[in-house]
């Protein structure tokens, strides 16, 4: 059965060719379509010698500049085809990275929120004081995340080198000016002034937003890879390949002839076969997107890592707080400068100082829970 259907599929073209061609005029008509004047289409069936592409032993109805024309016409139309085919599968990548861009800025400013709402009401001494601090650390996050290079774990250090000096002042009772300041900002990791906080929160930010960037990153690489195959431009032979396929029947008076399954299969290799190694790199990357959208959960997942931050900060300040006089003796000898006093009111009540002259924070946006990242990113 096989045999059979192979020796039909080889000699069905011969047997199509072989009756003699009667008439031009309806070849000359489709012809007019792709060139208008049609001045090379001949009138009357002429000696298919001088064909290069249509071959014929016979007479045909084309000439060598309609194979021209023909080759021309096919290369366009892959063309455009590829590009359709590929507009749907790109538009679809954009719109998700632009959703998952928008989803993970939504997470980053519900926490930043947060974080602010838990410092103006658990240490209302820093009256604001803080938030710039914050706002940078969720600014440069966001940087991260769209592929700024710098690394997380100076992302965070720089975070706690501007919050000290803050907390010293107002949480701390300490004193000082413009030169201990500068000081402060670094004496914080040697003193152990929060703890083990940054160095946790370091490492639970490292692993989530690496895996958010690198999400995004992905996404956008599949936009370029699309753009790529969607403005290929078919070789020499794929054109010769296609005219063949879709327009030499023509020439033979057989203009709604099927193409036979072997011209299919050449122009498939002539025109996509340099392409085809693409294939299982794309299908690698397709399972890679999956399995790092899987791996986004727990420590991985960005919105359960930032939206545990104000905690974490939390901890931290209450450490620091904790540590009072330890610290202020440290600074003491790191800064070169005398323990500085603390007053009767911090110490009874932490954190009250006095608001005037104080700035406010941001104004912070609601919280919708259901505005979440692992729901945009489902």
């Amino acid at each position: 059965m096989a045999g059979a259907l192979l020796f039909s599929a080889l000699f069905l073209p011969l047997a199509r060719t072989a009756g003699p061609v009667s008439g031009c005029q309806e070849v000359r008509s489709a012809f007019q379509l792709l060139h208008p004047s049609g001045k090379w289409a001949p009138e009357s069936p002429v000696s298919g010698a001088e064909l290069q592409v249509c071959h014929t032993r016979g007479l045909t109805c084309c000439s060598r500049k309609m194979e021209e024309q023909y080759q021309v016409a096919a290369r366009q139309r892959l063309e455009s085809s590829l590009r359709a085919s590929s507009s749907q599968l790109k538009l679809l990548i954009i719109q998700n990275a632009a959703l998952f861009q928008e989803a993970f800025e939504m997470v980053l400013r519900h926490a930043r929120n947060a974080t602010l709402r838990m410092l103006g009401e658990e240490f209302p001494g820093l009256r604001g004081g803080a938030n710039a601090a914050v706002g940078r650390l969720f600014l440069e996050a966001s940087f991260y995340i769209l592929g700024s290079d710098v690394r997380v774990d100076d992302l965070v250090a720089s975070f706690f080198d501007r919050l000290f000096p803050v907390v010293y002042r107002r949480l701390l009772g300490g004193v000082g000016g413009a030169a201990l300041e500068d000081c402060l900002r670094g004496a914080w990791r040697d003193m152990g002034a929060f703890g083990l906080q940054p160095k946790l929160l370091a490492a639970r930010l490292s692993s989530s937003l690496l895996a958010t960037r690198v999400f995004l990153q992905a996404l956008n690489l599949g936009i370029e890879v699309v753009n790529t195959t969607a403005h290929l431009r078919p070789s020499r032979d794929c054109g010769r390949s296609l005219a063949r396929l879709w327009h030499c029947p023509r020439c033979q008076g057989l203009p709604a002839a099927p193409p036979c399954p072997t011209s299919c299969l050449v122009a498939v290799q002539d025109c996509l076969g340099g392409v085809a190694y693409v294939q299982p790199h794309w299908q690698r990357y397709v399972e890679s997107l999956s399995s790092l959208e899987t791996a986004m959960r727990g420590e991985k997942d960005l919105e359960a890592v930032v939206m545990r931050l104000d905690a974490m900060l939390r901890l931290a300040l209450r450490h620091a707080i904790a540590s009072r006089g330890r610290l202020s003796a440290a600074v003491a000898r790191a800064c070169s400068h005398p323990p500085q006093r603390v007053s009767r009111s911090a110490a009874a009540s932490l954190g009250n100082a006095p608001s005037d002259s104080v700035p406010h924070g941001p104004q912070m946006l609601p919280f919708d829970p259901e505005e979440t990242l692992a729901g945009r990113r489902r």
